[in-house]
């Protein structure tokens, strides 16, 4: 039976190649140096608390509980605007990971189209 390649294929100076996505991972830091720490854990928690369904779903009339707290507008590491709750949005992860990130590479005039429809106040 056929086996997978390594993951790692060796070049002749015995250096690893890494993939675009782990030099991308390697640039942005841990998920706890970007501000998803133990605060982050009790203010998310908070939120999905008060905020049960998927704000996406809810957009199509469907009812999709919320799994994680998405920022409606990436932070990119800017602390005041990750903590803006006016721009949380409860999400479930299929939209996060599919509906949410085609709206964001369609940039920002799409993301504040999405953010009138959730009846949210639009970045300028």
């Amino acid at each position: 039976m056929p086996e997978m390649p390594p993951a790692f294929r060796r070049r002749t100076g015995g250096e690893p190649v890494k993939t675009a996505r782990q030099e991308y991972d390697d640039r942005r830091g841990s998920a706890r140096s970007r501000g998803y720490d133990a605060r982050w854990e009790r203010e998310s928690k908070a939120f999905l608390r008060a905020h049960p369904l998927c704000a996406y779903c809810e957009l199509d009339g469907i009812v999709t509980a919320a799994a994680l707290v998405d920022h409606l507008y990436p932070h990119r590491g800017d602390k005041a605007m990750f903590w803006e709750k006016r721009w949380w949005v409860p999400a479930c992860k299929r939209c996060h990971d599919g509906f949410k990130k085609q709206i964001e590479m369609a940039g920002r005039a799409a993301l504040n189209a999405l953010a009138r429809r959730l009846g949210v106040e639009p970045r300028s």
